[in-house]
């Protein structure tokens, strides 16, 4: 197994410069007292702590900052990074999401499958833009959309009390599609916190933090896997390194509420060759692979899919596979009932 270097970050964060409650310097405490290595900043609309020179390591945290966008309707929201100049308001999906790639940026689909009704003060935002062939990740898991989805007028002081909790799983539907786009291309997946800390009224004179940032930040996290590590000293390098990591999809969504995802690696090995694949590797459709998995202890099973089909079931901390054809090969980890791992996938091209 080749070696990597495992980094832990969170994506999809909202400040004062936006619509969140917190400023950079106390999000990035919050986020150094759970642990994290690097944080994606994402205000709507606005390039202003980028511009400001907030990007790079803070506390050893390495900062990357982008924007947030949306069209008329509030719907269609994309994260765009590595872009250096705002995007102005008022024109639409297709051609915001074709403009940040123009840029050199990275665009990512927001909350793609928001679907919700019980509280009108809460309408949905999902991603209706799939004629798009220009966005290059999508969020798989979006904290603040599931715990949106779960609200109603009965639950929600309790799930005011108990933001984690509401995380469960994907859903079946933004995993079926994220596969069927993976056959066709690249598509990273992400998860994302979508942290705010909005406060709210709770009764009378009562206001609460809905899931603060350090609630936010032990929930969906992303583990980013390096060739060499990140060199702390170095801004521009460390950020190009990460976004050049994330692009390749590198990496796999976890939830830290249901446990400790470090340790977790899947990669293929050619049959002919015994050349290395990893996460996000496109292959040819000749190409015969044995699927490989190491498991973290909190992993109590794992499955291997294709095309969104189980093919393989793992209880061991080991498991390996053969490859049956072309297809887009995953993993999900599971702790008991509770989802916890989702790798982005090697594909084999039709």
């Amino acid at each position: 197994m080749q070696r990597l270097y495992e980094k832990v970050g969170a994506v999809h964060i909202h400040t004062v410069f936006s619509d969140g409650s917190g400023h950079y310097d106390q999000v990035i405490q919050d986020a150094t007292d759970a642990g994290l290595e690097f944080l994606l900043f994402s205000d709507h609309w606005t390039l202003k702590p980028k511009q400001q020179g907030r990007e790079g390591f803070h506390n050893g945290i390495l900062v990357g900052i982008g924007c947030e966008l949306n069209d008329s309707k509030g719907r269609n929201h994309l994260l765009a990074f590595q872009i250096d100049e705002e995007i102005k308001a008022g024109i639409d999906p297709l051609e915001y999401t074709k403009k940040v790639v123009e840029m050199g940026g990275w665009a990512v689909v927001a909350h793609p499958d928001e679907r919700r009704d019980a509280l009108p003060e809460f309408p949905a935002y999902p991603w209706t833009t799939w004629d798009s062939e220009d966005f290059q990740a999508m969020e798989i898991w979006n904290h603040l959309s599931e715990w949106m989805e779960r609200l109603t007028n009965r639950n929600k002081y309790w799930l005011y009390i108990n933001p984690r909790r509401s995380v469960i799983t994907p859903t079946e539907w933004t995993l079926k599609t994220w596969d069927r786009l993976n056959l066709k291309r690249r598509v990273v997946g992400l998860g994302g916190v979508d942290a705010h800390a909005h406060h709210y009224s709770i009764w009378r004179n009562v206001n609460a933090s809905i899931f603060p940032y350090k609630i936010a930040f032990r929930s969906i996290h992303m583990h980013v896997l390096f060739d060499e590590p990140p060199e702390e000293g170095n801004d521009d390098a460390a950020l190009t390194q990460l976004f050049q990591t994330l692009r390749q999809g590198r990496a796999f969504v976890a939830n830290r509420y249901v446990g400790q995802a470090r340790g977790f690696r899947f990669w293929a090995e050619g049959v002919e060759d015994s050349k290395i694949y990893q996460m996000g590797d496109r292959l040819p459709a000749v190409s015969q692979l044995t699927f490989h998995v190491n498991l973290p202890p909190d992993v109590t099973h794992a499955v291997l899919l294709k095309d969104s089909q189980q093919i393989c079931h793992w209880k061991d901390a080991e498991g390996s596979f053969r490859s049956i054809g072309s297809g887009v090969y995953r993993v999900e980890a599971r702790r008991r009932r509770r989802a916890f791992i989702f790798s982005n996938p090697i594909v084999i091209e039709p």
